[in-house]
């Protein structure tokens, strides 16, 4: 049900517009033309499933569920989040830590931004991330 561009796609979605099937990955956009704030309680959800969705396609489903089983049972949808959260934190850790390795004295200002007419070094770990990767592809 994620999308319609992969051979997992069975055409069949818990939403339809005018009878057809609307994959997750577009709900984002149906959900915020919709009646105010139902993106809100929406959204979480949707970021939890992307996440899934996303590991899942990084290897085979049989390493997916080795890894995300416990005692030979599956581990349920806020488990699964849980840990992917955690494993992305520790890599933003680690990036952050070679990020101002190899930045060193030149990170204040290039991990900077502005916010009124004052600057400030960023200290928000996925941001300084996210910065990190569009610099290289400057590069």
């Amino acid at each position: 049900m994620w999308d319609d561009t992969s051979p997992y796609w069975g055409k069949e979605s818990v939403l339809m517009i005018k009878g057809h099937p609307i994959p997750i990955v577009y709900w984002p956009y149906v959900y915020r033309y919709g009646k105010y704030g139902q993106w809100q309680g929406t959204k979480s959800q949707w970021m939890g499933w992307r996440d899934i969705v996303s590991q899942y396609r990084q290897s085979t489903p049989e390493d997916f569920w080795k890894e995300f089983s416990v005692n030979g049972c599956a581990m349920k949808f806020t488990r699964i989040v849980n840990k992917l959260h955690r494993q992305h934190n520790i890599s933003n850790d680690d990036m952050v830590t070679q990020v101002h390795k190899e930045f060193g004295d030149a990170f204040d200002s290039l991990f900077s931004y502005r916010k009124g007419d004052e600057v400030h070094v960023m200290r928000n770990k996925s941001a300084i991330v996210h910065c990190y990767w569009q610099l290289k592809k400057l590069q």
